[in-house]
C-alpha cells in the first residue's frame, strides 16, 4: 500500500506543526466568540442611547412641545402681571383722583346744592293762587314789583310781613301763602294787577288743600262762569262733596275739586249727566 507523501497522517506529523495549528484554532475561536459580543455590545450601547434618549424627551418633537409650552407659561405670566398693574393703576386712580376730576366733581356739587328746590311753604296757611291771562309771564316779572301790585290791589290794607310770594315759572302761577283768613279774602278778590304802569288781569282762587281729588268734566260753554258752576254741579256719590269748580281758561272744560275717598264717576250740572275723568 502506498502512502501519500504530500500529504503526512497527523500520526507521523512534527510536533510543532500540530502546535502552531491548535494555537491558530484557538486564536480563530476566540475571535469568532469575540465577534458576537461586541457586535452585540455595540448594538446594546445604540439601544441604551435611543432609550435614554427617549426617556428624557429629547426628540426633536419633545423638544418643540417644551418650548411651546414654556412659551405659553410666559405668556401667561406676562399677561397676569400687566392685569395686576393695570388694576393697581386704577384702583391708585380712584383713591387720589387728579385735581381737575376733584374740581369738577366740586363744580357738579356746588350746582346740585345751588338748584335745591325753595323751602315749603307753611302748611296751616292758606294759599292763593294768582293765574295771568295768556299776554302775561309772571317770570319775566321781579317778585317785588308783583309784591307791590298785590299790595297795591288790596287797596294798602296790609303789608309784605301779612302773606309770602312764591313764582312758579314752569306753570306760569303766583302763589300767595298768609295765615290769616282776613288778608285770604282780600287776596281771593284780586281780579288784576298794576305792573310798570299797565293793568295785566288774573284769575284768584283758593289752593285746594291736602287730600282732595280733582276730576275733569267736558262740554261746559266757554262762558260759564264759575259761581254758575258751583250752583248747578251735584253730585250723587255718598261721601263725596264739590268745593270748588271753575273752568280751564276759554275751553269747554271745567277742573272739579272734590273731598272724599273715591273720585265720582259721573256729576251732574243742571241735570245733565257728565263722566267725571280723573
Amino acid at each position: 500500500m502506498e502512502v501519500d507523501k504530500a500529504y503526512p497522517s497527523p500520526s507521523w506529523a512534527p510536533e510543532s506543526l500540530t502546535a502552531d495549528t491548535d494555537a491558530s484554532d484557538v486564536s480563530s475561536r476566540q475571535a469568532k466568540d469575540d465577534e458576537p459580543a461586541s457586535v452585540y455590545a455595540t448594538l446594546g450601547n445604540e439601544t441604551g442611547d435611543a432609550t435614554c434618549s427617549e426617556r428624557h424627551g429629547w426628540t426633536e418633537d419633545a423638544w418643540h412641545t417644551v418650548l411651546s409650552r414654556r412659551q405659553k407659561k410666559n405668556l401667561l405670566k406676562e399677561q397676569k402681571s400687566q392685569m395686576e398693574k393695570a388694576v393697581k393703576a386704577n384702583e391708585k386712580f380712584e383713591s387720589h383722583p387728579p385735581a381737575e376730576k376733584q374740581k369738577r366733581e366740586a363744580k357738579q356739587g356746588f350746582r346740585q346744592k345751588k338748584r335745591r328746590g325753595p323751602f315749603p311753604l307753611p302748611k296751616e296757611d292758606i294759599k292763593i293762587i294768582l293765574r295771568p291771562h295768556k299776554s302775561l309771564w309772571v317770570k319775566n316779572i321781579l317778585r317785588l314789583e308783583l309784591s307791590r301790585g298785590v299790595i297795591d290791589a288790596c287797596q294798602r290794607s296790609f303789608n309784605g310781613n301779612d302773606f309770602l310770594l312764591r313764582v312758579q315759572p314752569g306753570s306760569n302761577i303766583v302763589i300767595l301763602s298768609t295765615p290769616s283768613i282776613e288778608v285770604a279774602s282780600r287776596l281771593r278778590g284780586i281780579s288784576q294787577l298794576k305792573i310798570r304802569g299797565q293793568i295785566h288781569a288774573f284769575n284768584a282762587y283758593v289752593a285746594d288743600p291736602e287730600g282732595v281729588l280733582r276730576g275733569i268734566i267736558h262740554g261746559i260753554p266757554a262762558e260759564t262762569s264759575q259761581d254758575e258752576l258751583m250752583e248747578n254741579l251735584r253730585v250723587r256719590t255718598q261721601g263725596v262733596n264739590i268745593e270748588r269748580a271753575r273752568m280751564l281758561g276759554s275751553s269747554k272744560t271745567a277742573i272739579i275739586t272734590f273731598t272724599g275717598n273715591v273720585l265720582p264717576r259721573s256729576v251732574y250740572i243742571m241735570g245733565a249727566e257728565l263722566i267725571c275723568y280723573p
